[in-house]
């Protein structure tokens, strides 16, 4: 943008309000579809250079919206940024970079509009170094265009290609089980990666019930260990990774969490504290929401919240004394009529300073009217609460700042965040059919996620699953991994 000033591109807007905008097209022309598929159709849809249109009339409206308001607003979004630098390079009116030398990290994970980029450089005589293991392509969903693309530019370039065969990080033992995975791989460049380091590393394969058992078993051999022994715990979602930081918190066991909103930021942690923080301060926010998790549709949620009052509690009065039997279900005025009881009791409690037993009844007004896996973790978040010391406003913040201490104890993530890190000691949990590899992606590229979860360890690798969830994941077969290697 700095360098084109007349291509008179617009403001870029933020991912939030590119988010705020797709909803918007979403809502006018394909709410029957999941809002999912309107990102990932734009997303596509702008990592080509040629426009293709849906087969979908719906997402097809949507996209076509998305661009006319994105201009009718005078705004480009990130990925109109390279699109408008391609043309405008490869039509003459804006310069390549002023540059000799490129070099490309990553390359493996260029889509068609990045290599474009990078190719109409190399046009203009600029020498192009590309560093890149397709191995470790796994961003398929964001149309990386992994080795078939790495070998595209290779031969668009007459690139001429240098291995780096020696692996710094790994023990052999864990490399050595890590390549017999990745070799079932067919599509992929040929090489053979050896261990610097002869010495072998600790290896383990655990099977438990369930997930909870797996998530305090992890963090109860944490626990036992040194403090300054570090530790990655890895999952294929955000969703296991939950009950790991719950059972860390259980236990007063250090840790911050990468790439991934807290347990406490999301829909059932953040409906508890918000409740506690209503029962505290009297707010209502927290009041509606926990109306919406409990079942109430979120239209007559929206009613309510305009219905005035100075406190939360002066709202459900007069809610309760307006609220219209003919067009109401019966079961929105019980829910009704049970949180305002339940929340002058509560507000009664509090002053008191029986904050354990506040803690307690509203976890067990939420846990009784949702589904059996938020009750159970509902649950445990309630024992963390009533752990801690101080008024409900005191816990609350200890709670919600539990996850963001960057750089201290263990590191919870996702197997894609981990990508570039390394640690001494890596536990991947959630290795089951179904999860790893995970049902929305193909089974060559879950197999490069296993892999680059195991080269993240310098020393010791533990693999596990739960009975409960499935079977044991095929890669744990395939990579010939046994319990207690040593």
């Amino acid at each position: 943008m700095r360098r084109n000033k007349s291509s008179g591109l617009g403001r870029l807007i933020s991912d939030g309000e590119r988010l705020s905008l797709i909803r918007r097209c979403w809502q006018q022309h394909a709410k029957r579809l999941p809002l999912e598929s309107i990102v990932q159709a734009i997303d596509a849809a702008k990592s080509r250079l040629e426009w293709k249109p849906s087969e979908c009339a719906e997402i097809e409206a949507a996209l076509q919206s998305y661009g006319e308001v994105l201009q009718a607003e005078g705004s480009v979004d990130f990925a109109d940024l390279m699109l408008q630098a391609v043309r405008d390079i490869q039509s003459k009116t804006m310069p390549p970079l002023s540059i000799r030398w490129l070099l490309v990290d990553e390359a493996q994970d260029m889509d068609a509009v990045q290599m474009e980029w990078v190719k109409t450089h190399a046009d203009h005589g600029i020498e192009i170094t590309l560093v890149g293991d397709d191995d470790q392509s796994l961003y398929s969903f964001r149309h990386a265009m992994g080795y078939e693309g790495l070998r595209h530019i290779s031969e668009y370039l007459s690139s001429a290609v240098m291995s780096l065969p020696i692996n710094y990080r790994c023990p052999e033992n864990v490399l050595q089980h890590a390549n017999r995975l990745i070799a079932h791989n067919a599509d992929r460049a040929p090489k053979n990666v050896e261990a610097f380091r002869k010495s072998p590393g600790v290896i383990d394969v655990i099977r438990l019930s369930d997930r909870w058992s797996e998530a305090d078993l992890i963090a109860s051999r944490i626990q036992a260990e040194s403090e300054k022994a570090q530790w990655a715990i890895l999952a294929r979602t955000n969703n296991i990774i939950d009950k790991v930081e719950v059972a860390f918190a259980d236990r007063d066991i250090p840790y911050h969490r990468m790439g991934g909103k807290s347990v406490w930021n999301k829909t059932v942690g953040s409906t508890l504290l918000g409740l506690l923080r209503s029962v505290g301060d009297g707010s209502w926010t927290g009041v509606a929401n926990a109306l919406y998790f409990t079942g109430m549709a979120p239209r007559l949620v929206n009613e309510l919240s305009r219905i005035q009052g100075i406190t939360c509690h002066e709202r459900l009065d007069q809610i309760i004394a307006e609220y219209d039997h003919s067009t109401s279900p019966k079961s929105d005025e019980t829910l009704l009529i049970s949180l305002h009881d339940g929340m002058h009791d509560w507000v009664d409690q509090d002053k008191r300073e029986r904050q354990a037993l506040v803690i307690h009844a509203v976890t067990a007004w939420l846990a009784d009217r949702t589904t059996e896996e938020n009750g159970t973790l509902l649950r445990r978040l309630e024992g963390i609460l009533c752990r801690l010391n101080g008024s409900l406003s005191v816990r609350l913040m200890k709670a919600a700042s539990r996850s963001k201490a960057v750089g201290k104890g263990a590191a919870i993530m996702t197997l894609h965040a981990a990508k570039g890190l390394e640690f001494s000691n890596v536990w991947i949990l959630g290795a089951e059919e179904g999860n790893l590899p995970h049902s929305d992606s193909t089974p060559e590229e879950e197999r490069r996620l296993f892999y680059v979860g195991m080269t993240r360890s310098k020393n010791r690798l533990i693999v596990s699953s739960a009975a409960k969830e499935g079977s044991a994941s095929r890669y744990i077969t395939e990579s010939e991994l046994k319990p207690c290697q040593n």
